[in-house]
């Protein structure tokens, strides 16, 4: 036989031919070698044959249940892995508990690596075991060979020559009992190594147990969370469907607020027009400091709009006079009075309705006094030109959200026939011709 053809026979077929070797030899010599001796070679062979097939399935075995044990954890691995495509937190808390589970798995592996070196160590003693024999079969067979050969000189040899054949035979016994010794001690450690593994596996099955107990109170908190996702879900579904309704009925109740706004400005303005597009209001100046009330001539004010005037330089129906205005304003009427019933103008001029307010007298009558006042740093005594321009822009500032306002202001004076601009410079003072009707 070939070495490669040893290597891969396997340890049975190694035994049978060595048991062969031994009973072709035995019977080759017939009566040369004693009856318990070859007896006894073929009960060592035997029971070396029987340990050793025993540890070889002993190792195929656990390397059966480590890789059954592998496959369990690797689908256990896998069960953790899609329990960890639920909700953000279940998945963090599982991602947690998968990267210890792949730690411990690498420690596994690690410890694995290890076990199947100290594998690797005792097939190669195995091995060496195998080869041992196998040189003690060489060696048996040697001995066989030298017995054979000294057996022609066995019967010219003296009693010491027995006696040192006895000696051989005897160390041959000794080696068998060193080798079953060796035998002993290696399956005392082989037992060892299991129960050491047998440890190790009830350690990892612990651990195992626990992580699934772990794992099943996140399963049942995801269902909890689950649960309170689709009812957060349905709340706010309601939610968005009642504040579409809503958002609905306010765009309906915006539409309708801009018609009937555009009704009320309608309406407002038609108001405006039947209580007259001219209107003359009258204001009658009260007394300077030093003139004297006696000098009067204004003996009624109406709340009509109607003023008698007395004229004591003439005589019979002529003396008094019957003026009929919009409105007339006592000595006593404050800016804000004068101001009131030109207050809704201001709105109409918003609208889009052209608007204007003169005051038309004399020198002296008062006309600076109601059309800007008589100090600008007090509200209560502005005139109708700085409250209009106020509303103005209290109007405009209202409704932004609605409308954008540009406004722009011009002033202009009649003085001496000549319209002036008051807001240009002196220099390029622009003089309109004042044209009579």
């Amino acid at each position: 036989m070939k070495l490669n053809s040893l290597q891969s026979a396997s340890s049975r077929s190694l035994f049978s031919i060595v048991n062969n070797i031994l009973e072709e030899g035995i019977e080759r010599k017939n009566g040369d070698i004693p009856q318990p001796v070859s007896s006894l070679l073929k009960l060592i062979v035997e029971e070396i044959e029987q340990r050793v097939l025993k540890q070889a399935e002993n190792l195929k075995k656990q390397s059966l249940l480590y890789k059954t044990r592998e496959k369990r954890y690797q689908s256990r691995i896998n069960a953790l892995e899609t329990l960890s495509t639920g909700t953000t937190e279940e998945h963090e808390v599982v991602m947690q508990q998968l990267q210890q589970i792949k730690i411990e798995k690498s420690r596994i592996d690690e410890e694995r690596k290890l076990e199947n070196q100290e594998l690797n160590l005792l097939l190669k003693e195995k091995v060496d075991y195998e080869m041992h024999i196998s040189s003690l079969k060489r060696e048996l067979e040697f001995t066989i060979k030298t017995h054979e050969e000294n057996f022609l000189q066995l019967k010219t040899l003296s009693t010491e020559t027995k006696v040192e054949l006895e000696k051989k035979i005897i160390e041959l016994a000794c080696n068998l009992v060193d080798s079953q010794k060796r035998v002993e001690e290696l399956e005392n450690l082989s037992e060892s190594k299991y129960m050491r593994w047998k440890k190790k596996e009830l350690g990892y099955k612990h651990f195992i147990d626990s992580h699934v107990g772990s794992i099943q109170d996140l399963r049942k908190d995801s269902e909890c969370l689950k649960q309170e996702v689709l009812k957060i879900k349905r709340f706010y579904i309601e939610e968005f469907n009642n504040f579409e309704l809503e958002v609905k009925g306010l765009v309906d109740a915006a539409q309708n607020y801009h018609v009937v706004l555009t009704e009320n400005r309608k309406l407002y303005n038609e108001v405006q027009d039947l209580k007259g597009n001219i209107r003359v209001y009258c204001r009658v100046r009260p007394f300077h400091q030093g003139q004297r009330k006696k000098q009067t001539t204004i003996e009624y004010i109406g709340e009509n709009g109607e003023l008698v005037v007395a004229n004591p330089l003439k005589q019979g129906k002529d003396t008094r006079r019957v003026f009929k205005f919009s409105k007339v304003f006592s000595p006593t009427a404050t800016q804000e009075d004068v101001f009131g019933d030109t207050r809704p103008l201001i709105r109409s001029v918003l609208d889009g309705y052209n608007v204007c307010i003169f005051a038309y007298g004399q020198t002296g009558s008062g006309k600076t006094f109601t059309m800007t006042g008589p100090n600008l740093s007090s509200i209560e005594e502005w005139g109708v030109n700085y409250r209009a321009l106020n509303d103005l822009f209290n109007i405009s500032q209202n409704r932004k959200s609605s409308i954008k306002y540009d406004i722009g202001v011009q002033m202009v004076e009649i003085y001496n026939e000549q319209v002036r601009d008051v807001l240009i410079s002196e220099s390029s003072q622009k003089k309109y011709p004042f044209c009579r009707a």
